[in-house]
């Protein structure tokens, strides 16, 4: 795996420490400083001329991509001419907004439309790595990272592609992107997310890359080093709802239960949900009622209620990212054997009834039940309508 998160988190021991500090530990930086974007081009097979123009996301998916890589034990050369196929989850940037074309030379006009171009960006990774297999960016909005994931995983189990990279980052540069945002009426007018409680009025933006190495599961065989998880999903859409962005509980319930068959998990084995949980007064209660359905909660012969938290309160809304970022607290949750705690102020939401569920909103860290194997959820749903669900378990022969 590869992370660059705001405050210079650059490994999963930094994210790690992060992400279990106490609730009274200063707030997380949510937007990347100048100085974290500066990343040497000329390794990437960029020169300066272009390098000047483009979008930073591109030498940053560049560089966790390296760093992706490195810890899957994958050195450069074993990676040329191979079919790896790249997926890159990235929604629009607006980087080029604050670029003035009158400014700009001629002869540079090329290097500002290549080098801002979304599809270019999964490019310049095979091209840097000379990866042979397909390669692709997708954009479903807020799902984007865990959809590209789900794709790739297709991919491996059709043998189009021998391993995949997947990875995902989300950018918001300019006051222009935040003024949009802000206009949509989902973005929490304090600026503090507070996912699940009865003090939820929206989410905040967080910036943020993520990056993952799959290979096929194969008996008797494991990526070098041992592997993070194992991890099924499925995919699906809102369809016709009362508004484009307005969440469909059965499609979240059909996406939810697709992913658990497909992995052959029965609904009382999942312990924990890494949920999409963005703290909006609407989408949060219908998240929540869609998990108890999909996974049988109220009739559940596991000991204790099914377990759910987020992360937004914590790093912010990580966009085409957040599902990738979901799912590596769900890869920290196996390795450390604890759930972190939901930094979000206020009590659980009063319009969910969390007893009569039998749902449990984690708000401190909390350890895994020590007497089942940890299987967990992990959700990313897109205000395009597109739904994507991850059923994540240890892998069977898991990293040191």
């Amino acid at each position: 795996m590869g992370v660059a998160l705001p405050g210079d988190v650059r490994s999963l021991a930094e994210f790690e420490h992060l992400l279990y500090a106490p609730a009274d530990s200063p707030e997380s930086t949510l937007a990347f400083a100048d100085h974290e974007l500066l990343i040497d081009p000329v390794q990437f097979a960029i020169s300066p001329r272009q390098a000047r123009f483009a979008d930073p996301q591109h030498l940053l998916l560049l560089d966790v991509a390296r760093r992706a890589f490195e810890d899957a034990g994958l050195p450069a050369e074993s990676l040329r001419g191979s079919r790896t196929g790249v997926y890159v989850g990235m929604t629009e940037s607006d980087h080029l907004t604050g670029i003035d074309l009158a400014d700009v030379p001629e002869s540079n006009l090329s290097s500002v439309g290549v080098g801002n171009n979304r599809g270019v960006a999964a490019g310049r990774i095979s091209y840097a790595f000379d990866l042979h297999g397909p390669s692709m960016q997708l954009d479903s909005t807020c799902s984007s990272g865990l959809l590209a994931l789900h794709l790739a995983a297709a991919a491996l189990r059709d043998g189009e592609v021998d391993r995949a990279l997947v990875v995902a980052s989300h950018l918001v540069r300019s006051d222009k992107g935040r003024t949009l945002r802000r206009a949509t009426g989902a973005m929490d007018p304090a600026s503090r997310c507070n996912a699940f409680t009865d003090h939820a009025a929206g989410f905040v933006v967080g910036e943020g890359v993520i990056a993952f190495v799959l290979e096929p599961e194969t008996t008797g065989a494991a990526p070098a080093g041992g592997g993070y998880a194992r991890v099924a999903s499925a995919a699906n859409h809102d369809g016709r709802t009362a508004g484009l962005a307005v969440p469909n509980k059965v499609a979240q319930e059909d996406v939810v239960t697709r992913a658990r068959q497909r992995a052959g998990v029965g609904s009382d084995e999942v312990v924990y949900v890494e949920a999409h949980g963005t703290g909006t007064k609407l989408g949060d209660p219908i998240e929540v009622q869609a998990l108890a359905t999909a996974y049988e909660t109220a009739t559940r012969n596991s000991p204790g209620p099914l377990l759910i938290g987020s992360n937004k309160p914590r790093f912010g809304h990580l966009e085409a990212a957040s599902g990738l970022l979901s799912l590596l607290v769900g890869v920290c949750v196996l390795r450390t054997a604890r759930i972190p705690g939901t930094r979000s102020q206020g009590v659980p939401s009063p319009l969910v009834d969390w007893a009569g569920l039998n749902i449990a909103l984690v708000q401190e860290n909390t350890a895994l039940p020590d007497d089942v194997e940890p299987v967990l959820g992990v959700s990313a749903f897109g205000m395009s309508g597109t739904n994507v669900h991850a059923i994540v378990a240890p892998a069977r022969a898991p990293r040191k």
